[in-house]
C-alpha cells in the first residue's frame, strides 16, 4: 500500500521510500506522526510524496472519525479505539482529547483540551467541565495517549478520572470512559 501511494508520485524511487520509511519509524503511522519535516529527508525533499501521505492519512482518519460518530460514543467500541489509535498511539507528546457528548452519547464536539511533553500532560478538571458546559454536553469520554507504548493507567490517571467524575457529577455531566491509547494497546479506567 506504502509502495503505491508513493509510486504516484515516483515510481522508480517509491520501493526504496517506502523502505526508508519503515526503517526509520517502525510503521507508517508512526511517521506520519513525526511529522512532515521527519518525512523530508527520507522521500529525498519530495515535497509531493509527503504531501500525498498526509492528504492519504488526513482522509483515512476523517472516515474513522465518520464511523465513531456514527453511533454512541462507547470506549470499547471498536471504531472509537481504531480511529483514536490511528490519531493518538504515536504522538511523541501526549495528549488528552475529549468527545462532549449528548443525552444518547451521541458526538456534540471533539477536542484536544490539553498537550504536553513525552512524559505527561497538565489539565485542571474545570478546563474539562467549563468547555462542556459550553457546547451543552451531559457526558463526557476523555481519551489520551501515553508515547511509552503502555497503554496501563498511572496513578496520577486514576485520581484525575476520579476527580473529574466527582466535579462533573456535580454539574449534571457524566464522565462515562477514560480511555488511554498506545502503541502497544488501549486501556479503559473504570469510572467509579
Amino acid at each position: 500500500m506504502l509502495v503505491d501511494l508513493l509510486a504516484i508520485v515516483d515510481p522508480d524511487r517509491a520501493g526504496r521510500w517506502a523502505d526508508a520509511i519503515l526503517e526509520r519509524h517502525g510503521s507508517l503511522n508512526a511517521a506520519l506522526a513525526a511529522g512532515e519535516a521527519s518525512l523530508l529527508p527520507v522521500v529525498e525533499y519530495q515535497t509531493q510524496a509527503v504531501a500525498l501521505l498526509v492528504a492519504h492519512r488526513r482522509a483515512a482518519l476523517f472516515a474513522l472519525r465518520e464511523q465513531v460518530a456514527a453511533g454512541p460514543i462507547v470506549a470499547t467500541r471498536h471504531e472509537l479505539i481504531d480511529y483514536c489509535r490511528q490519531r493518538m498511539a504515536h504522538d511523541r507528546d501526549e495528549q488528552l482529547r475529549v468527545f462532549f457528548l449528548n443525552g444518547r452519547r451521541e458526538l456534540l464536539a471533539e477536542e484536544v483540551i490539553a498537550r504536553g511533553g513525552p512524559e505527561g500532560v497538565m489539565v485542571r478538571p474545570r478546563q474539562i467541565l467549563a468547555r462542556a458546559l459550553e457546547v451543552g454536553a451531559s457526558g463526557l469520554t476523555l481519551v489520551h495517549n501515553h508515547p511509552s507504548g503502555d497503554p496501563a493507567p498511572s496513578d496520577l490517571d486514576r485520581r484525575f478520572t476520579r476527580k473529574l467524575a466527582v466535579a462533573a457529577e456535580a454539574l449534571g455531566i457524566r464522565l462515562h470512559d477514560h480511555l488511554i491509547v498506545a502503541r502497544d494497546g488501549q486501556y479503559c479506567i473504570a469510572i467509579d
